[in-house]
């Protein structure tokens, strides 16, 4: 039996066998992905370990194939309203654009409602009602309302305040910086509300928020799809390609002074628009980049003027664990993230 095991026409045909029950099982499991990959039907929404965890990993890479924008659709096609996928092994729920739209829309009625059976309008005045009230002096058109609130709800919240979180952090560690700010913020402002123009004199105000951007981006890449056949430093680009732009990466190359380091000697001399792209570029660029700039040098000169800022001993941007889903924020893994506000000329502090 032994020397029958061990004869090569023996061994030769098992291990062909083996080949070829791998191979079916290959083609099985390829034929499984292509099947779900192109599966269109709507259906519930998958559970976290739907398709014995293959699931995820294929919305993963949908996403990097893709592109974000495609993605999205693809998946509110198939599974309607909502959709649980993973980015970067992370579950990230979708909502299609048109039920968001269509959300918008009937909270914008309600207001419309709020505003005509008002008895003192001031008692309504905010950013929708004079979008509205833009709407009726005929500057804007009822979707251009919808969408402002829309864009407004979904896309400043979340970004601004991870940027004015980090730009305390920065202050916190930096204080021959805060000296700075703080320097300029007297001199402009004193001891008043600050005004609408204040915001071009504030200068460097304005060079630690780019100097903060740069340093500590909040969304450190762009994705765009190449509309016609191209070359980019030489490399052959087909039309229909995902680029991946790393925003981050261009922020610390050698087009700034002492790219590795915070200090606002990066933005002592203009830095070629270019090179500096916090906001993205073109068409697709951020909407509200300035109402942020405005938004952003309010806060701090409003919080700085009250408040001196530190955090505790050893947190700092660059030690902080940070987490990447579409936007860099912190992860909070071991313990909160506490900033401490000690009011000026005074040993009390508040701490949160």
């Amino acid at each position: 039996m032994v020397l029958e095991m061990l004869n090569p026409m023996n061994i030769s045909s098992m291990v062909s066998e083996a080949v070829l029950f791998g191979s079916i099982a290959i083609l099985l499991l390829i034929g499984l992905l292509l099947w779900v990959w192109n599966y269109e039907d709507t259906s519930s929404i998958p559970g976290p370990g739907y398709f014995l965890g293959i699931g995820p990993l294929i919305s993963h890479f949908r996403f990097l194939w893709m592109g974000i924008g495609s993605a999205c659709n693809y998946y509110n096609k198939m599974y309607g309203e909502f959709m649980r996928v993973w980015i970067g092994g992370e579950e990230t729920l979708i909502i299609s654009n048109k039920d968001l739209k269509d959300a918008m829309e009937i909270l914008v009625e309600e207001k419309r409602h709020r505003i005509s059976t008002a008895e003192k309008l001031e008692d309504s005045m905010d950013f929708t009602t004079q979008l509205i009230f833009a709407e009726k002096r005929g500057e804007l058109t009822k979707e251009n309302v919808n969408q402002c609130v829309l864009e407004m709800m979904i896309a400043a919240p979340d970004t601004m305040s991870i940027t004015v979180f980090f730009m305390l952090f920065l202050i916190a560690n930096h204080p021959q910086v805060e000296e700075e700010l703080m320097k300029e913020i007297y001199t402009v402002v004193g001891e008043r509300d600050i005004r609408n123009d204040d915001m071009q004199k504030l200068k460097v105000v304005e060079n630690f928020i780019y100097e903060s951007m740069r340093y500590q981006p909040v969304v450190d890449f762009v994705m765009r799809k190449a509309l016609e056949d191209d070359v980019i430093d030489g490399y052959p680009v087909k039309k229909g390609t995902n680029i991946i732009l790393n925003i981050g990466r261009m922020h610390r190359l050698e087009f700034f002074p002492k790219p590795n380091e915070f200090t606002l000697e990066n933005f002592a001399k203009n830095v070629p628009y270019r090179y500096f792209q916090p906001f993205g570029f073109g068409p697709r660029a951020c909407a509200g980049k300035y109402i942020a700039m405005v938004m952003m040098k309010v806060i701090l000169v409003t919080l700085l003027r009250r408040f001196q800022v530190q955090t505790q001993q050893g947190q700092c941007v660059e030690k902080m664990q940070k987490k990447n889903d579409l936007s860099l924020h912190p992860h909070e893994t071991s313990g909160l993230l506490e900033m401490i506000f000690i009011p000026r000329n005074s040993d009390k502090c508040l701490e949160h």
